[in-house]
């Protein structure tokens, strides 16, 4: 059987997590600021680019970490706070733009000629598409909330392995 951790094993971890986790997010958020930048919307672009940031921050908080820098700690949880309030603002921003009087105002119109081709009933498909676009924006909220804020704490959690791992 195997015994607890050490604090040195414990703070190898974050460094790992904290690593995959930073250059995940810098990566993909990076791509996506690219990406929509080619289709001209700078609103994506910007939300693209301070997601990335997020991602740097943590892998800031990475390096420091692996100086055994307390202050890694601050840039880790912080980085999760940060991401927290951008990803919630973005959800925040997209529910007050959207209209529910015109379901379709989002979506292109031969993107509504090819869902009333497959299904004609325009009622029906209005009201889902209000109620789909309303559950992905609350989805995204709570998930940000449990992955962000349950990487927040545990990174806080794990402060206390610093000084252990270094005597």
């Amino acid at each position: 059987m195997k015994g607890k951790a050490t604090s040195e094993e414990r703070i190898r971890r974050v460094i790992q997590l904290s690593r995959i986790n930073g250059w995940s997010i810098v990566g993909f958020a990076g791509l996506c600021a690219i990406v929509v930048l080619l289709f001209g919307d700078l609103f994506g672009f910007s939300v693209g680019v301070a997601i990335a940031v997020g991602g740097w921050m943590e892998l800031h908080g990475n390096q420091l970490l692996k100086k055994q820098n307390i202050i890694a700690f601050r840039w880790l949880a912080g980085s999760q706070i940060y991401l927290i309030i951008v990803l919630w603002s973005y959800c925040y921003n997209n529910i007050v733009r959207f209209d529910p009087s015109d379901p379709w105002g989002r979506l292109s119109p031969e993107f509504k000629n090819l869902i009333l081709s497959i299904n004609p009933d325009t009622y029906l498909i209005e009201e889902l598409l209000k109620v789909t676009y309303y559950t992905t924006y609350i989805a995204v909220i709570v998930t940000v909330l449990i992955y962000q804020g349950g990487l927040c704490l545990f990174y806080l959690s794990r402060k206390k392995y610093l000084y252990s791992a270094s005597e």
